[in-house]
Parts: C-alpha cells; structure tokens; sequence
C-alpha cells in the first residue's frame, strides 16, 4: 500500500486503514492562563494583528502561529525544541512536512521525543486540519516508539490562528477537546501548550 502525505489524509483513512476512531472529548483539565510576554503583546499591537487581516496562510503562520510559539519556547527554554517545515515519517505508512514541531532535547538538531505537532489548517476551515493533525500524531508515536521511548498519549493541534483546538492520541482513539480557544484568549493557549510540556517529563 503506498505511503500517505499526511495533506492527504481523511478520516476514513484514519479509520479504515489505521483502525484510529476521532471524537469529541474533553480530555484538558483547567489549565492556568500564562501571561503574555511583554515582546509579543507589543508585536501584536503594532501590528494590529487579527487573523482576518491575514492575506495568506504564509502570513497567519509568520505573524500569529510562530510568536505565539516563539513564547512557548520562551518559557521552556530549556525543556523544548521548536522546529518548523520538518519532515516527519512513519515508515512504509506517513510521510510529509510538518508545519511545526516541539520536541524534547532544545540542542537537538532533528525531533526528538516526545514529540507534540501543530497544524496550520488551510482556508480557515479548524475541522480541515484534524485528520492530518492524526497522522501527524501517529508518526510522532512512531517516532517515540523508535527510540524506546513510548508515551502514553501523543498530542497535537490544529490552528487557524484565531482558532486553537488541541488533541490527544491514546491507542486507536484520538479526540478532539472540546473548548475551542480564541485569538483574544491567546493566555490561555499559553497554559494549554505550558500543560502539555509538562506531560513530557
């Protein structure tokens, strides 16, 4: 059977070839909201940014995903790896670029496990982006598995820049948590990703 781009994944994929279910399930305890970085509210008010002003995804992911990052890797310096446009493969099954990656080891030059990827879902359209953000998922659990280092739960996310929706991969079941986060609650965002991190040790 030939390797699947992860673009081209759809949920039927998911299910019929990888016996992977999707559903909707709060699985995010109360996170508590971090507080913006003075550089990226300064960013973000300079530029008047809103993702509606946004005239290609090219620039959603330059102006909005990578600071918002950028302030992720801020506050775990040195916990995490940020990485962006990597590739990332399951062998014989996935394959593809990856819009971005945080990873363990901050010294590393390649992922490193445990890996947690994010989506930048095209045309604005949050649901478009879930199955490649599955598939995503499962080459980082392949990856973990590679390395002895096996993890309970693999998570990720999907983003339109104003939209947030995070995932996690347990077994053959990856659901979707239901709390949508906002452009305007980027603290938030902020607590999720911090939570997350914290999953890793």
């Amino acid at each position: 059977m030939a390797m699947l781009v992860y673009s081209q994944i759809t949920f039927q994929d998911l299910r019929d070839r990888f016996g992977v279910m999707v559903e909707n399930e709060a699985f995010l305890p109360v996170t508590t909201p971090l507080t913006l970085p003075d550089w990226l509210r300064h960013y973000l008010t300079i530029n008047q940014l809103s993702p509606a002003m946004a005239k290609s995804e090219k620039a959603v992911s330059e102006m909005l995903i990578a600071p918002v990052l950028s302030a992720v890797k801020e506050n775990n310096a040195d916990k995490i790896a940020l990485f962006s446009g990597e590739s990332l493969t399951m062998p014989g099954e996935l394959s593809g670029i990856c819009d971005f990656i945080i990873a363990a080891n901050p010294k590393a030059f390649l992922p490193e496990p445990p890996i947690m990827v994010l989506v930048e879902a095209k045309r604005q359209d949050l649901y478009s982006g879930i199955p490649q953000c599955v598939g995503e998922m499962l080459a980082a659990r392949s990856v973990n598995e590679r390395a002895g280092i096996p993890y309970d739960a693999v998570y990720g996310c999907v983003t339109t820049g104003n939209e947030w929706l995070f995932m996690q991969l347990r077994g053959n079941r990856a659901v979707t948590d239901p709390t949508i986060l906002y452009y305007p609650q980027l603290d938030r965002v902020l607590g999720v990703f911090q939570w997350i991190i914290s999953q890793f040790d």
